[in-house]
């Protein structure tokens, strides 16, 4: 009985200390998750109540244009991904070949991940302003360029929000990549060294592969965040039409603007599900790489 007890008490006590996150993940997360889904069935508005209108709000989506121009949007977005990578990984090589200021190199390339988003995003408008923006006045030292105006015209103004992106992004996945070259076994480094690969074809034959989880894990954070992105366009780029961002910015257009409630929720399910859809197929490929 004592053993039967003892076991009974291991099984409980995990749960136990997993209760109350899972409670708050209910309410909070997926809760709120069926909500929105029953909502998007309905025509609800701030000064209205729920009614009922079946497909309607997803039949209107699909004949929206610049709905589709804001999903085409999110997915010219996604080139952040690759960038981000090559950003991220080439730092993390230089930190962990620096022996003196490491850790100071470290802090400099991280600092902008604890940068405030709204922060970040107004430096870059001055960095990127048409008249005297810092990029511009660059452009135009050589001959025959003009000034880019990358907050106003298509797709500059995306290609703007990217910028703040990526570089607010790519610490946070340095650190990643760091942990990863961690785990790469110092002696096969060492081998590949010894029968006379160079630094590039220890990188390509050793770390590479080695780093082949880790790429496949920022690859879908960084892809799923690229597709809800919405803090870097809603300052960056504010005032452009909605048709010239992503799928968030409309969505939130629908809702706090046109105070469309029941279409926005539709519009946020439909997201989801493009997200959900892109995301198995993005690990489906990258992880079967190599089998």
């Amino acid at each position: 009985m004592k053993q039967g007890t003892l076991r009974a008490h291991r099984t409980i006590t995990p749960w136990l200390f997993l209760a109350p996150a899972i409670v708050v993940l209910g309410v909070f997360f997926v809760g709120s998750a069926a909500q929105v889904v029953v909502f998007s069935f309905t025509r609800y508005s701030a000064f209205s109540e729920p009614e009922f209108v079946g497909l309607q709000n997803y039949r209107a989506l699909l004949s929206d244009r610049v709905f589709f121009s804001a999903i085409a949007n999110s997915f010219f977005y996604l080139l952040v991904t690759p960038a981000l990578i090559v950003l991220a990984l080439g730092s993390a090589l230089v930190v962990d070949s620096t022996v003196r200021g490491g850790k100071l190199l470290r802090l400099l390339l991280f600092l902008p991940v604890v940068t405030p988003t709204i922060v970040a995003a107004v430096a870059w408008r001055l960095v990127l302003s048409e008249d005297n923006g810092l990029l511009n006045q660059i452009i135009t030292l050589v001959p025959g360029a003009g000034p880019v105006r990358w907050l106003t015209e298509h797709p500059f103004t995306l290609m703007s929000a990217m910028m703040v992106t990526a570089w607010k992004g790519f610490g946070f996945y340095m650190m990643i990549f760091l942990a990863g070259l961690m785990q790469v076994p110092a002696s096969t480094r060492e081998a590949a060294a010894i029968d006379g690969a160079g630094p590039v074809g220890t990188f390509l034959h050793v770390t590479l592969p080695s780093l082949r989880p880790t790429i496949v894990l920022i690859a879908v954070i960084s892809s799923i965040s690229a597709l809800k992105v919405f803090d870097e366009l809603f300052v960056t780029v504010r005032g452009v039409p909605t048709d010239q961002q992503t799928a968030v910015p409309y969505i939130y257009d629908l809702a706090f603007e046109r105070g469309a409630f029941g279409a926005a929720c539709a519009a946020g399910v439909v997201l989801f599900a493009v997200i959900l859809v892109f995301s198995l197929i993005n690990l489906r490929l990258t992880s079967g790489r190599g089998e």
